[in-house]
């Protein structure tokens, strides 16, 4: 297998020095702008290299982000280039139209590493889907919020310290938005449930809440209700075929499975008709583990899984969250306007819990309490 590599930053660098070991998969060129040494004669700052080069049978896209990637990906799929990537934002916005093309060009395009590092969660729901009817999704997949709740309940410190620590170590990008904003969650559960319902699910569709307005005061609020708070990324069937897909802030019991998922790990469940609950679980990003995803994506090309064991979902799927109804955990300093019970007063509002309301509901309810209150948190409460 001869590769040609988009990007080499962390990750880039990091499937590198994997296949570097190998004897069966070459890397010919690497498309990146800043040079490295010893690695002089590999890169270009020229794609067209790698398009045109008969030579490079699989593209490997790890440069992120919506463009380039996007353009670059159709090209190398139309002229007949497999490609793997890790990029679940560029997919999870683009998915129809590279699944189709890449079925009608006879090619793999393997994203496995887009969702959950690591762990084996996409291979294995597409083989779950194949002979199961799936009925919900739920976890936690992204890291470094995760790691940011998990030390400032662990260990009482303040979001903006957590966060800033974080991007010291690397765990977290300079702009953190993606992350603590939900988004990067958003797009992974928009390619996962698409794989498990076949139906296509649009980002913009999941209503989303991230994690940067969570206080110090919130987590005492939560430790009197025995509660941890993790931001959980679910999706599952409704009765009349729609499905409900919400990524939110979330209080599990303190001895949930969620719960015991520490630092930058992640855990992912995955409940069919027929295989009952499955839960994978695993270090979800980083260089070494998302590198080792990719690569099992190349070793599935050299062995000749066929591309059908991706399934083309069938049309986009109908989101109806107001069909999903739990309690929330409410911190404001504005009037609620909906039916609370009081839990205690902070330097930052008063906390409350609703009674039980619709997911639309309560993100349209923030959303108009944040014209007067923006530090507004909530939460969704599990029962």
């Amino acid at each position: 297998m001869k590769i040609g590599l988009l990007g080499l930053g962390t990750i880039g660098s990091g499937i590198y020095e994997h296949l570097l070991k190998r004897d069966d998969i070459e890397v010919v060129r690497i498309l990146e702008l800043k040079r490295h040494p010893g690695l002089e004669h590999l890169e270009t700052s020229d794609y067209s290299e790698i398009l045109n080069n008969p030579e490079i049978d699989t593209v490997i896209e790890l440069i992120g982000g919506m463009e380039p990637a996007h353009t670059f990906t159709v090209q190398a799929l139309k002229a007949g280039k497999n490609v793997v990537t890790a990029n679940k934002l560029m997919l999870s916005h683009h998915m129809e139209e590279l699944l189709t093309l890449a079925r009608e060009m006879g090619v793999h395009y393997r994203y496995d590493a887009s969702v959950g590092g690591s762990i084996p969660f996409l291979y294995n729901l597409m083989r779950y889907r194949s002979a199961d009817d799936l009925q919900s999704l739920s976890g936690i997949v992204n890291g470094t919020t995760n790691l940011i709740l998990d030390v400032m309940q662990r260990e009482g410190r303040s979001f903006d310290d957590v966060l800033a620590e974080a991007q010291k170590l690397g765990y977290a990008e300079a702009n953190p938005a993606a992350d603590v904003d939900g988004i990067d969650a958003q797009c992974k559960l928009a390619i996962a449930s698409a794989v498990a319902y076949q139906k296509y699910v649009r980002p913009e569709d999941i209503d989303t809440e991230g994690i940067r307005h969570i206080q110090a005061a919130d987590i005492i609020e939560f430790r009197k209700m025995n509660r941890v708070c993790r931001l959980l990324a679910q999706s599952g069937r409704n009765p009349d075929g729609s499905i409900s897909a919400t990524v939110e802030p979330t209080l599990v019991s303190a001895d949930s499975t969620e719960a015991a998922v520490h630092m930058n790990m992640n855990t992912i469940s995955v409940v069919g008709e027929y295989c009952g609950l499955h839960t994978f679980q695993g270090q979800g990003a980083g260089k070494d583990p998302t590198a080792f995803a990719v690569e099992l994506g190349l070793r599935d090309i050299l062995d000749g899984i066929s591309p059908r064991l991706n399934p083309i979902p069938q049309g986009y799927a109908t989101v109806d969250n107001r069909q999903l109804r739990r309690s929330y955990y409410l911190r404001t300093k504005a009037h609620p306007g909906v039916p609370v019970e009081k839990l205690g007063e902070t330097d930052f509002g008063t906390a409350y819990r609703t009674e039980p309301m619709s997911a639309s509901d309560m993100h349209a309810l923030a959303k108009a309490l944040r014209e007067k209150d923006e530090g507004l948190f909530f939460a969704g409460i599990r029962d």
